[in-house]
């Protein structure tokens, strides 16, 4: 019982701790505003006038020391991996685009180069505001970074909507369309399947099917899409950057379909099942055949640092509002083989450490892991709450015998 009460109060602290970083991060990081980036956006331009906004993104003329007009500029944010990236776009005074920076972004490394070697913002160059500029149709996303492609992409699109308004043809062409195929279905069958074998009983006694699946989820989440459920993923919701469905409905049904799956059911269908991670490090230590199992005692006291993990992750995400801080996860650079040299050795580490010790980053350090966990105490205790006052209304209101 002593345990119960220190558990809840560590919790309740926990708690209190991430709604104070939470007020913080939303009032210390708060838009700063656009024209600090825009000196260097246009060059001989001395002033910059604001002359029309629109859903934060806004539209100003450059200047020279002569009052004369050079060109137009539009500010605006975009969904990145990480946060908000700011996407400011130089325009003709006739609307064709001249330049496309980002001067402000929250994008891993790596990731961001792939967009500037393979020259994807040279290709709006030359492009009209009354073009559709959609990405993967009109725009090539650069290959392993789509979502930082999407993000300059909206940043664009949001400054050619404000444009067009300005020049008095408003874009009326077709906007993005739900991007839901073949990979979609994929990870929603993988999901379902999982749901199914753990579910019905006739399928709970299969002995092949965890293994069957974890090897689908090694080649559908892990190889061919590298879309494993992530802190980030989640994190990003915490402090408001939600990422547009239209271009990322797998997002939303990988985070909300697996979360929400275990507040309805109560049962973690991710973990050792769905993660292509989990399938890498038990093919590893299936090879190797090295078994070390850490004391019971030392095996609770270690598992517990996913927690700790996890809660200076968030910590850290709400007050910075920036959820590219809780990037650390090592299958990202597994299945991308792209990462800073903090996230090779840490995957190193982590797959190192799998070969001696079953599942050693999911049963120690994993902050997905812990997510799931607390989702399915807090059900537990939700509902033990729940039967409990019902008991007692009804003993309550139950008729009583005179002796």
């Amino acid at each position: 019982m002593f345990k119960r009460h220190v558990s809840r109060a560590v919790f309740a602290l926990a708690v209190v701790a991430l709604l104070g970083a939470a007020i913080y991060g939303q009032f210390s990081h708060g838009l700063s505003g656009f024209e600090p980036f825009l000196p260097d956006s246009v060059p001989g331009a001395v002033t910059f006038n604001a002359l029309r906004s629109s859903g934060g993104t806004v539209l100003f003329v450059a200047r020279d020391a002569d009052g004369q007009d050079l060109s137009y500029v539009t500010a605006a944010e975009g969904p990145g991996y990480g946060g908000p990236m700011t996407v400011l776009v130089n325009w003709t005074l006739d609307g064709v685009i001249t330049g496309v920076t980002v001067p402000e972004h929250h994008e891993d490394i790596p990731w961001w180069r792939a967009l500037e070697q393979r020259g994807f913002f040279q290709q709006y160059n030359g492009r009209g505001f009354i073009e559709p500029l959609r990405l993967n149709e009109d725009i090539d996303a650069a290959t392993g970074s789509t979502v930082s492609s999407n993000g300059v992409a909206v940043g664009v699109r949001a400054g050619r909507g404000v444009l067009a308004s300005h020049l008095g043809q408003p874009f009326t062409g077709p906007g993005d369309p739900i991007q839901f195929g073949t990979p979609e279905i994929a990870v929603i069958a993988g999901i379902l399947s999982v749901v199914l074998l753990r579910t019905i009983p006739l399928f709970r006694r299969l002995t092949w099917a965890r293994g069957t699946m974890l090897a689908y989820s090694l080649v559908v989440f892990g190889i061919w899409l590298s879309v494993p459920l992530s802190l980030t993923n989640i994190a990003a919701w915490l402090v408001g950057y939600a990422p547009p469905v239209e271009t990322f409905i797998m997002i939303y049904i990988i985070v909300f379909g697996i979360l929400g799956l275990a507040v309805v059911l109560g049962k973690n269908f991710y973990c050792f099942w769905l993660c292509p991670y989990v399938a890498v490090q038990e093919l590893i230590h299936s090879i190797f055949r090295v078994r070390i199992q850490p004391d019971v005692k030392w095996f609770k006291f270690l598992r517990n640092a996913r927690y700790l993990l996890l809660f200076i992750a968030l910590f850290l995400v709400l007050a910075l509002k920036n959820p590219s801080v809780s990037v650390f996860e090592p299958w990202n650079v597994l299945f991308s083989l792209k990462g800073t040299a903090d996230q090779w050795v840490l995957m190193i580490f982590a797959l190192g450490a799998a070969i001696f010790i079953y599942d050693f980053w999911c049963h120690y350090l994993c902050p997905i892991g812990a997510v799931m966990d607390i989702i399915l105490r807090v059900r537990r205790g939700v509902i033990e709450l729940w039967h409990k006052n019902n008991k007692s209304a009804a003993s309550h209101d139950a008729p009583r015998t005179s002796s």
